[in-house]
Order: C-alpha cells, then sequence, then structure tokens
C-alpha cells in the first residue's frame, strides 16, 4: 500500500511494520545476558526499516512485534486505573502525569506524532498528516499461557483498548472530518470458529458510516484494500484488487460526533496466569514454553489455538477447522512413504 502511495504522489507514515527496533531493555538484556521481564516501557535506541521504501517515512518510536511491549497498558497501569477512586489514565504515555506510567507503548509513540500534526495544523503551519498511516498493534497475538507475562485475555483487551483510544483521539481531532480507519487482524491465526476458519474480523471507522446497516455482500480482505485504495485515489496493485468489490459502508453526509473508549473490563485476578495452576493448565503453560514467540507468526498456529482456548474456555473441546479435502491436499502433499508403499506393491 505504501509503494503504490508513493506511485501516486502521496505521503506516507509506517508505525512498526517492517521496522527493525532495538530497545534500551534490549540492549541491556545484552550485556547482562539476563532475559528482560515484561513490560519493556524504555525507549528504542534504533530503528530502521527492512523495506527500502519505508526508509524515512516511518516512526523511529515504535517498538515492532515484542509481547514485552504494551501497546497501550500494562497490567499495573490497568489495576490502577480499575483501583482508583479518582480517574487515571492507564495508557503508557512518554509525557504520563504519574511517573508510574511513564514510557513507551504504540499507542503512545503513535499519539505523540498525531498530536503534533494536530498543533502544525493549529499553528497554521499547513496540513502534515500523512495521506496514509499504516499503524501495528500487535499484541493481540498473545503470549499463550506463561508465569512471566499476561493473559490472553488481557493481551486482546489491552489491543482492543489501543484501537479505541486510536479512534477517539482521531475522532476528536480537525482531521476527523475526512479520515477513515481500517482495521484488520495481521492473520486470523487459523483460528476455527462455529462457521468457518477462514473468517475474521474487520472494522470500517469514519464520521460517514451508514449507521446502522447490515451490508450482506461477500467481502475479503482485498475487498478492504479495494476500498481503502478508492478512498486515497490509488489505481489496482493488481488484478486480484482490481476486480475485488468495494465495501458499501459510506454515506455522503458525515456524523462528527466523536468516540468515547471504554476501559475493558479483565478480571483483575485474571491478568496473570494463577501461581498454582492446575494439572490441565500446567500442560498448557509447558506446550506455551516451546513455542516461540519472540517473533511473530512463528509458533505452531494449533497448538497456540489450543493454548488460548484452553485460557479463556477450559477443557471444553475446541471446535475442529471445517475445511474441504482439497485444502489437506494442497499443504500435505504426498508422503513419500506413501509413495514407496505403493511402488512395493507393483512389485
Amino acid at each position: 500500500m505504501w509503494d503504490a502511495a508513493k506511485r501516486a504522489g502521496l505521503t506516507y507514515r509506517n508505525y512498526g511494520e517492517f521496522v527493525g527496533t532495538v530497545s534500551a531493555e534490549d540492549v541491556k538484556e545484552v550485556n547482562t545476558r539476563k532475559p528482560k521481564k515484561y513490560p519493556d516501557l524504555s525507549p528504542n535506541i534504533t530503528a530502521f526499516a527492512t523495506k527500502q521504501s519505508l526508509e524515512g517515512n516511518f516512526s523511529p518510536g515504535v517498538r515492532n512485534f515484542d509481547q514485552n511491549t504494551p501497546d497501550i497498558l500494562t497490567t499495573d497501569s490497568y489495576r490502577t486505573a480499575r483501583e482508583s477512586a479518582s480517574p487515571i489514565d492507564p495508557a503508557i504515555l512518554p509525557e504520563h502525569p504519574n511517573e508510574r506510567f511513564r514510557g513507551s507503548s504504540r499507542f503512545g509513540e503513535w499519539q505523540r506524532e498525531f498530536r503534533g500534526y494536530v498543533a502544525d495544523l493549529a499553528s497554521g503551519k499547513g496540513d502534515k498528516l500523512p495521506n496514509l498511516s499504516i499503524v501495528r498493534l500487535s499484541n493481540d497475538h498473545t503470549a499463550g499461557i506463561s508465569r512471566r507475562m499476561p493473559t490472553p485475555q488481557f493481551y486482546v483487551a489491552e489491543n482492543d483498548y489501543a484501537i479505541g483510544r486510536l479512534v477517539e483521539e482521531v475522532s476528536k481531532s480537525p482531521y476527523w472530518k475526512d479520515t477513515a480507519i481500517f482495521v484488520v487482524e495481521d492473520d486470523a491465526q487459523d483460528g476455527p470458529d462455529h462457521v468457518d476458519a477462514h473468517r475474521s474480523p474487520a472494522f470500517v471507522i469514519s464520521a460517514y458510516n451508514r449507521r446502522g446497516v447490515l451490508v450482506h455482500e461477500f467481502h475479503n480482505t482485498v475487498s478492504l484494500i479495494r476500498t481503502m485504495e478508492l478512498c486515497l485515489g490509488i489505481a489496482p496493485m493488481n488484478f486480484l484488487d482490481a476486480n475485488a468489490t468495494p465495501i458499501d459502508i459510506f454515506t455522503s453526509t458525515p456524523d462528527l460526533r466523536p468516540f468515547q473508549a471504554s476501559l475493558p473490563n479483565v478480571a483483575l485476578d485474571n491478568l496473570f496466569p494463577p501461581d498454582n495452576p492446575s494439572a490441565a493448565m500446567l500442560s498448557y503453560m509447558r506446550l506455551t514454553d516451546t513455542q516461540d514467540l519472540e517473533h511473530a507468526d512463528m509458533a505452531n498456529p494449533r497448538e497456540l489455538n489450543e493454548i488460548i482456548w484452553f485460557s479463556v474456555m477450559g477443557e471444553r473441546p475446541m471446535p475442529q477447522i471445517a475445511r474441504l479435502p482439497a485444502f489437506e491436499l494442497m499443504t500435505a502433499g504426498v508422503n513419500p512413504d506413501d509413495e514407496d508403499a505403493e511402488a512395493e506393491d507393483e512389485d
């Protein structure tokens, strides 16, 4: 999308996608040879684009994939906000009034830049907000069940709240009148639901949404991309998006009322796994320890799904993935042992 924006002469900004980052805690981890602990609120020491077209077009403050880094909350800031008699902003921000919650989060670093664009516009320095922004909020991947890390329920709630605060921030700014926010999962983690494993949630948020309308047309991720291209005036990038059906969700009359994010409700005794886990939970903790959770999409999807399902639903059976036999053939192929067996039969 940013390459297409560049070809169209549009400005663009990237927040954490295809950007390598090293935090101060990462450096400390190397120097001390001791693993860093959750949460990592330290600033980035370095950040670099891993795609040439992103050089000079990314935020150096937003952290790449790292489950130790908050999208917006920590378990401590969340608990404090829930238990406090007076309102406390639970967001981890670079300039938070409460020193305990001062630091780096993905939302906080994005907000700092966005408010800079709003301030420039108000002071007459011009409209500097990029035409296209890509914001990566990655903690809904979760970290399975581990004594060292928050629960999947907390991670997903934190991720939802980060999205809500981002929408609130834009909706209370002068940019709300001409901004559309598209939210889609990086992937559905191969996760089955009661209909099909290929479904994934998506959101289109703007002042121009047709409120209360139920759209029955079939849409997929490419439909979302095509809709974004039309909003930006970008030509299709290939055959797929050129033939995708745009999402018919907009109207010509805006509703400029702002949004207000709601703090999620997670049980305070479920922010971390229990100190004395059951035998079943302990087995899933051990399974979590075998996963590569330091890198995006490197965990075994089936096993991570089972871990997350257990953390939420207990020992209830997890739904099986509904797939056509052709899919299994495409992914599994032909077993070499089967070929050898067939050859022996022919002999």
